[in-house]
């Protein structure tokens, strides 16, 4: 299995230039993975990339995964999520799970 062409395309338009060093480590688990992701996934939904993007970093912020959101901020200002609608996002996580679990957020910009 290879990654597909719709997958590649996907990925590129949220990280533009970038090489997974899954590819070279683990390209079994980055096919399924990126295959999923960026192509299965985005066939059965009807949002657009913008609104992804905010739901995945909100949803980030919830479950702790600071690495993680620090990648997918990138992406989603590749692709036109305002740094104001990132910061925001982050500001009204504060009364979901709490200003502790948020502090660490709000230095990645």
């Amino acid at each position: 299995m290879a990654i597909n062409e719709t997958a590649q395309a996907n990925h590129d338009k949220l990280f533009p230039n970038h090489v997974s060093t899954f590819k070279e480590t683990d390209p079994e688990f980055i096919e399924i993975f990126d295959n999923f992701t960026f192509d299965e996934v985005l066939k059965y939904s009807k949002i657009d990339d913008n609104l992804r993007m905010k739901v995945t970093l909100a949803s980030l912020i919830a479950m702790q995964c600071l690495n993680e959101y620090k990648a997918m901020m990138s992406a989603a200002l590749n692709i036109g999520v305002t740094p104001i609608e990132i910061k925001e996002i982050v500001y009204q996580a504060v009364p979901y799970v709490g200003l502790g679990k948020v502090f660490d957020f709000f230095k990645c910009y």
